[in-house]
């Protein structure tokens, strides 16, 4: 059997998930969807007494996990991940793949970034719609749709969650990178797609985390926090939303 254990935004593992990950057969935890923490890994390892092994995509979306709980008569194998399991693709083809060849699978939910940053951000949940990446631009690759979807957004009156790229050997993208990106994508489509302020979100759920908003000459100029960041470009606000920012993101 696969166990996916979400980790969650500040990386909490439940209960239950603990209870599972003390008595599976196999352990391992990917960092490729989201950052995990190695001194996390470790401790979680020592607390269960069970080793956890890093694996990266390639074990994930192979065939190394599903081979693992095939063994024998069948093993119990657990998988760690950063957030909720279900909100990387990736995870959800485990599940496909698992259930093609006939081994069970549990999921322990926990936070997601999906939810988090919409909550803190102070803009209404239902009011959001599709939600963009932004990449790192690399020689021949240079991707604007995540600007052209946020003024499709717009123009529906729906606000944008924007998360940023996490690269093997670039790391984490920072929110000064990010919206230099989109003013560029911005310059590239003609311009008159970015509202005069945006959210910046950093580290939501931790001791330090940070909501700043603010139009991007101030954003540029501001201390933003730390990584990891994520970024609401908001539509018209309401008059709860415009509250909101005042009170708690230094907006005015």
């Amino acid at each position: 059997m696969i166990f996916l254990i979400g980790l969650g935004i500040a990386y909490d593992i439940t209960q239950e998930g603990k209870k599972l990950l003390c008595e599976c057969d196999y352990a391992y935890c990917e960092t490729h969807t989201m950052p995990v923490p190695k001194e996390y890994v470790e401790a979680l390892s020592k607390e269960c007494g069970k080793e956890i092994t890093i694996i990266g995509r390639e074990e994930v979306e192979g065939e190394f996990l599903l081979e693992k709980a095939m063994e024998g008569e069948g093993k119990n194998v657990c998988l760690l991940c950063g957030g909720d399991p279900l909100s990387a693709t990736t995870h959800v083809s485990l599940l496909i793949d698992a259930k093609k060849r006939g081994i069970g699978t549990k999921v322990v939910h926990n936070s997601s970034i999906f939810s988090a940053a919409l909550g803190k951000s102070g803009l209404q949940p239902y009011r959001f719609g599709k939600t963009v990446t932004v990449s790192f631009w690399r020689k021949n690759y240079e991707p604007t749709s995540p600007i052209r979807l946020i003024g499709k957004n717009l123009e529906a009156g729906m606000h944008t969650l924007v998360l940023l790229d996490l690269d093997k050997e670039l790391g984490m993208m920072g929110a000064k990178e990010a919206l230099g990106l989109l003013g560029q994508m911005e310059e590239r489509e003609g311009g008159g797609m970015l509202p005069g302020k945006v959210v910046v979100l950093s580290r939501v759920g931790y001791e330090d985390e940070k909501i700043t908003y603010g139009s991007l000459g101030e954003l540029k100029k501001a201390e933003l926090g730390k990584p990891p960041f994520c970024i609401a470009i908001p539509a018209k606000l309401h008059e709860v939303e415009k509250e909101y920012l005042e009170a708690f993101a230094g907006g005015k």
